[in-house]
């Protein structure tokens, strides 16, 4: 979860220039009030260290608890790794800076842009789960939906154990055979490339059971390159006159709590404008930077005008619905029902500062987040209020799909819909591996789509 400088501006710093090899910064380098540089001096090895040693020692949500510094890693990547809270911390990360940036301000990824599942319990058969639209797949008429019989030559079983390196530079050629849903198989090349995300992948109206206008809404990711079709799904919502939302989050791995807030106060209605939204608690050495984040005053500044007239929030969920997704159920909570349709969420009550340094963005955790009556106790995630097992065989926003239907069927009857019949045992108990991403997500130890996670090489 990324903190934007707007809303934090009294204390937080994002440093984002690079470290030249081996310059320096010397008397030059600004300071932080704890008196140590505000990044290192030069980016000679053991100054990186001795550098990001003393950033975890004043900032780290866990400084007390930091691993042993493992001298002997191989990158500062490693090195960072090993100062970890051991055997709790899953949440920080760091990753290249112009990764970063690529994301988080550009809205875009390199590589491929699919991401794949096990549709049964044997792990036999690999299906594809997502596809981001403008991707290269996207693009060559990949769905989801859709089965994968070999990617170069590969069979789902190598697919699985990462016989795919993953890809993060435009230029590279895969080979890919797969059967649609109508057991028509095709093969077809793709070339990695930069492609735009697409956060908000679908939004329709649909009609539940009882009448009701539901208003349906898949997010992806929370960065700004995703305000402006924000916008048009509430816009388009207000106009059809729904009275119910489904917030599809089942992929969504977080991003800005910016974003967040927004779409939590566009959602929550003028009602909640100045209330509070959340609470950033700091370690105990900077408990003086606590801060109450509200929701949006000022409606004109928001994607959209906010939502009235919602008396409850549907959200979808999975064990990759993390951070800034969980910020909006637990956000909202308080004020209103949310409630919950698929699988147990990740559980981040957690927040970052990245700060850059010599190329690489450090995502330490630094700040447990709360709601507005203190609650933060969601580190094993949020159980869902209706167990429902993901639907590959249905694109997202179908009425049908398994688990927009749980939705509709609750709109309707006031009731979880009977689960027995459709959520299979390894659906309901597959272990929630955490994986990095190369092409749909940040690369961040978080899962990015679902419960069921495959290897990094399987996101793509």
């Amino acid at each position: 979860m990324i903190f934007s400088k707007p809303v934090f501006a009294a204390f937080v710093s994002v440093v984002l220039s690079s470290c030249g090899g081996g310059g320096g910064g010397g008397a030059g380098v600004a300071q932080t009030a704890s008196g140590y540089p505000s990044a290192p001096k030069s980016c000679e090895l053991s100054t990186q260290r001795a550098w990001l040693r003393d950033y975890l020692t004043d900032q780290y949500f866990w400084f007390d608890r930091q691993g042993t510094p493992n001298e002997a890693a191989s990158s500062m990547g490693a090195y960072f790794t090993s100062l970890l809270y051991p055997g709790f911390d899953r949440y920080s990360f760091s990753q290249s800076t112009a990764q970063h940036l690529q994301f988080f301000q550009e809205g875009k990824r390199t590589g491929y842009g699919y991401s794949l599942a096990w549709a049964d319990a044997t792990q036999t058969v690999l299906k594809v789960r997502l596809v981001e639209a403008l991707s290269p797949v996207g693009l060559a008429g990949l769905r989801r939906g859709e089965t994968i019989v070999s990617i170069d030559g590969f069979s789902p079983l190598q697919i699985a154990a990462g016989a795919n390196a993953a890809v993060a530079t435009p230029g590279v050629v895969r080979n890919l055979v797969v059967t649609d849903t109508a057991n028509v198989q095709r093969s077809f090349s793709v070339v990695s490339a930069e492609f735009d995300l697409s956060p908000v992948s679908h939004t329709t109206v649909l009609t539940a059971g009882n009448g009701a206008k539901v208003g349906y809404l898949a997010y992806q990711e929370f960065i700004s390159t995703g305000n402006a079709p924000l916008g048009a799904a509430i816009n388009s919502f207000r106009a059809a006159g729904v009275t119910e939302v489904i917030l599809d989050l089942r992929y969504n791995g977080g991003g800005r709590a910016n974003q967040a807030r927004d779409l939590s106060s566009m959602l929550g209605g003028t009602g909640l404008a100045g209330q509070t939204f959340a609470q950033y608690r700091f370690n105990a050495k900077l408990s003086g930077n606590n801060v109450v984040q509200a929701f949006a005053t000022n409606a004109s500044a928001l994607p959209a005008a906010p939502l009235n007239g919602l008396t409850r929030l549907f959200v979808i969920t999975s064990g990759g619905t993390a951070s800034a997704s969980e910020m909006v159920i637990n956000g909202l909570r308080p004020y209103m029902p949310v409630i919950t349709i698929g699988a147990t969420t990740f559980g981040k009550p957690y927040g970052s500062q990245p700060r850059e340094a010599c190329g690489t963005t450090y995502s330490p955790i630094s700040i447990e987040i709360a709601n507005a009556v203190g609650f933060a106790s969601f580190s094993n995630g949020f159980t869902p209020t209706c167990a429902m097992s993901d639907d590959l065989s249905r694109e997202l926003g179908d009425p049908a799909e398994l688990r927009t239907a749980a939705a509709l069927s609750y709109i309707t009857t006031g009731i979880c819909p009977p689960v027995a019949a459709v959520l299979s045992p390894f659906a309901a108990n597959a272990p929630r591996v955490q994986a990095a991403a190369s092409g749909l997500a940040p690369a961040r130890e978080e899962p990015a789509f679902g419960e069921v996670q495959l290897p990094r090489a399987v996101v793509d």
